[in-house]
């Protein structure tokens, strides 16, 4: 058994799941496998085989991550072990993105509802809260990421967690007015940060406490975020434009 993945060029593959299966389907076994990438191909390739060694030339010791790539005029067919799925998924996935080609689950193995994503696609995306019922659902606007957010009014509703396709995601702690928020952000395919919010650029005293879940912090007050500026940070995570007229600054951190 392997888990599989398939990149594509979305601007001549049938991006709807039922037409690419069937164009798969025809052009897997009538495709030429080619020896040398096209193009479009050479800088995700480039970047993916030193973490994901083609299966033929694979140090000893990266064997785990071996990959079985077939390199076609328009896709990339990858077969992975499942030890390594979950890392080969968000891996592919984030790198498909950088390089402006699609990405197909082919398992849907994590992707079983959208197992098509386009490099534009930004919905759905998770949000995570206890209240929520069953823990998370998919969101597809930010007017429903508000509703969850103006919820957060007592203390059994202090933290909430919106996560993107890509798993970037902002997370909010704290009720009624004191909040504070954090972020991972990626910088590319691996290589992420941990940041907080803060309304200036510099430390200040830690002279403020924000409660999240009956669990006391003390953070410096300018890390403090009301609930309408915590709408506005979500927001403009969600993609949407908002006034710049207030100065939020991403402090690094390390969790």
């Amino acid at each position: 058994m392997s888990y599989d993945i398939m990149v594509f060029n979305h601007l001549k593959v049938p991006c709807e799941f039922g037409r690419l299966r069937q164009w798969f389907c025809a052009h897997m076994e009538s495709d030429v496998i080619l020896d040398h990438p096209p193009d479009l191909f050479g800088t995700f390739l480039t970047n993916l085989n030193p973490l994901f060694p083609p299966i033929n030339d694979c140090p000893q010791d990266r064997l785990e991550y071996a990959c079985d790539y077939e390199v076609h005029e328009d896709f990339v067919y990858m077969c992975f072990g499942y030890s390594v799925a979950k890392e080969a998924h968000d891996i592919v996935k984030r790198l498909a993105k950088i390089c402006n080609l699609g990405f197909w689950d082919v398992s849907q193995s994590f992707d079983r509802t959208f197992p098509v994503t386009l490099p534009v696609d930004q919905w759905p995306m998770i949000i995570k809260a206890e209240w929520i019922k069953y823990g998370e659902h998919y969101v597809y606007s930010y007017a429903e990421i508000r509703k969850i957010l103006i919820q957060m009014k007592t203390i059994e509703r202090s933290r909430v967690c919106l996560t993107d396709r890509y798993e970037n995601y902002i997370q909010a702690a704290g009720y009624k007015n004191t909040f504070i928020v954090e972020m991972r952000k990626y910088l590319d395919a691996v290589t992420y940060q941990h940041l907080r919010a803060d309304l200036k650029n510099e430390f200040s005293v830690a002279d403020t406490v924000v409660s999240v879940d009956h669990f006391n912090m003390i953070v410096p007050k300018s890390q403090i975020f009301t609930n309408n500026q915590v709408c506005l940070l979500f927001q403009e995570f969600a993609g949407e434009n908002v006034s710049d007229d207030w100065n939020v600054f991403w402090q690094k951190i390390e969790i």
